[in-house]
């Protein structure tokens, strides 16, 4: 039997439900709406994988590496000493189109890179990277047809696994629904984080569904989280956060 390596999430429970982490060397779609928690499974993941003495890197379109390693310290996740000792790389682009926006290139700071088109981030990763998050792929698809976003993804996502770069690659909801959820083909796996309400206590919980993890044996069951002030946290059946 082949027994496939993996790379721990930084949510113990979750790997468990994913047999150990995320399958080794693939890329994995993260999609939610905003304040579901996208970025801070990218964070608990790269928090371990540099733990782990891996090379990781972020790669942001909307925040800066500031505000990242403030997000992360401040969930208990402190990216700053992998950063400063080059073993985490934070890459911050703007995705801008002329007719989609007036910024100009002169308007962007030091750490900001004017990029558009999402086939030209495989220059910005080094050869020595393992992991990667690339947050968020949503900002690629504006004035894309769908075919054409499909086809850009499948490059990148080609090149990430043909490097053996472990990825999360988020999409916001609305661009996700935009695209008819196409990205969802491109990828290894999927993880879509919900918020809705529970019909059973009639209040609004978090919940992640995997309808798709090639090589993983997973349940369809919904997977009820919760966002704290030391990162994601999934429920046990006793309904605590671990």
């Amino acid at each position: 039997m082949v027994i496939m390596n993996r790379l721990s999430t930084g949510i113990s429970r979750f790997d468990k439900k994913l047999q150990g982490g995320y399958p080794e060397g693939e890329s994995i779609l993260i999609t939610g709406e905003p304040g579901t928690g996208k970025t801070i499974m990218g964070i608990q993941f790269l928090h371990q994988a540099c733990s782990q003495g891996k090379k990781c890197m972020m790669i942001a379109t909307e925040e800066t590496p500031e505000k990242i390693l403030l997000h992360a310290k401040l969930l208990g996740f402190d990216l700053k000493p992998f950063f400063e000792s080059n073993l985490l790389l934070i890459m911050r682009i703007l995705e801008m189109r002329a007719s989609y926006t007036g910024i100009s290139s002169e308007s962007l700071g030091d750490t900001s890179m004017h990029m558009e088109d999402l086939t030209n981030l495989t220059h910005l990763i080094a050869d020595d990277v393992e992991a990667v998050v690339i947050d968020n792929i949503g900002t690629f698809s504006i004035g894309d047809e769908v075919r054409l976003f499909r086809d850009k993804l499948e490059t990148i996502a080609y090149f990430l696994s043909s490097q053996k770069i472990t990825s999360l690659l988020m999409i916001d909801g609305t661009a996700h629904e935009l695209t008819h959820r196409i990205a969802e083909y491109s990828t290894y796996g999927t993880i879509r984080l919900l918020t809705k309400e529970n019909p059973y206590t009639g209040k609004m919980e978090r919940f992640m569904h995997i309808p798709k993890m090639r090589g993983t044996k997973i349940s369809l069951d919904p997977i009820v989280y919760d966002i704290s002030d030391e990162g994601i946290k999934l429920s046990t059946s006793q309904g605590k956060k671990d």
